[in-house]
């Protein structure tokens, strides 16, 4: 079970008064999950360095219950009914070129599993035909490798389903950088890519960039600054979800002075043949592993029953 914005209930009151009594501003003690209660799960997170996503998953719920000075408050979340069904499919892991920009990092290459990869290399083409690139930051994450505040227990990366673009390719120096990333409202990006191709129309960009300063205790924190940049480019956002890529939204901590890490404009994940409230992220990792090397993931019992749009996304 997760607790997350909208819903209403008893156990939201429970969180709220939990979030209260260790003092952070749930808002009013309603039993409403609204956004003042979604923003002091945030902060709550990101202090506990428990993945900050706003959502009040079972890590959530024990940190905390762990937290809590009040032993009468306690909030109560029933671990998902287990359900581990192999898959008859294996698809194979493809590395997929890649390409490097200058000397900003990256890699030549990104790992995906075989129907993502088949995507990817469409669009891949695509991009290169009218002038332009894609980085690489990886695609593929390893089993073994653990969560963090910027990283999901229920990444896409476990599955194959996703690759990141190279970082320091866009929101550094919109006058050279090969992506410029526009604010399409709502935490979201477009991101176009710059070409020399004449075929390709000069467009008017409010291209965003970061500056990272320091607060007078030596804490860095992130200025997000704009602007206008006239040249040729084209939609890769666009682009990509014609191929079944969309780009996920950045975290509220980015908009607040959080690091660069949150803008998350990098970050592209193929959502193609996924149910929601069906499909679960077990059934994705088994496609491409048995369920001995699966039941190795490091977060398999808590992220193995999580359901696409429920409480994985």
């Amino acid at each position: 079970m997760i607790l997350r914005i909208g819903q209403k209930g008893e156990l939201i009151k429970t969180l709220q008064e939990v979030l209260a009594d260790l003092g952070y501003h749930p808002g009013p003690i309603d039993g409403h999950f609204g956004s003042l209660t979604e923003d002091a799960v945030e902060v709550f997170q990101k202090k506990s360095k428990v993945y900050s996503d706003g959502i009040v998953g079972p890590s959530t719920a024990r940190a905390l219950n762990a937290a809590s000075r009040n032993p009468s408050l306690h909030l109560d979340l029933e671990p998902l009914e287990e359900k581990e069904i192999d898959s008859p499919i294996k698809l194979k892991w493809v590395r997929c070129p890649a390409d490097k920009f200058k000397s900003r990092g990256g890699y030549t290459r990104t790992t995906l599993r075989s129907d993502v990869a088949q995507a990817y290399n469409a669009l891949y083409q695509e991009v290169h035909k009218l002038g332009s690139i894609i980085t690489s930051a990886g695609g593929r994450r390893g089993l073994g490798s653990k969560a963090s505040p910027a990283r999901s227990k229920k990444s896409m990366h476990y599955v194959g389903r996703a690759f990141d673009m190279a970082l320091p390719t866009g929101m550094q120096n919109p006058d050279e950088d090969p992506y410029l990333v526009e604010d399409a409202g709502n935490r979201r990006w477009t991101i176009w890519c710059r070409t020399n191709n004449p075929n390709v129309s000069e467009q008017s960009i409010e291209a965003s960039y970061v500056v990272t300063k320091r607060n007078s205790k030596g804490k860095k924190y992130t200025i997000i600054k704009t602007k206008e940049v006239t040249c040729r480019a084209f939609n890769f956002t666009a682009l990509a979800e014609k191929h079944g890529f969309r780009n996920i939204r950045a975290r509220r901590s980015f908009f607040k002075g959080g690091s660069y890490g949150g803008a998350e404009w990098w970050h592209f994940q193929w959502e193609n043949h996924l149910i929601g409230n069906k499909t679960t992220f077990g059934e994705e990792l088994l496609k491409t592993y048995s369920i001995e090397k699966a039941k190795k993931f490091v977060y398999w019992d808590e992220a193995k029953n999580c359901k696409w749009k429920v409480n994985w996304f």
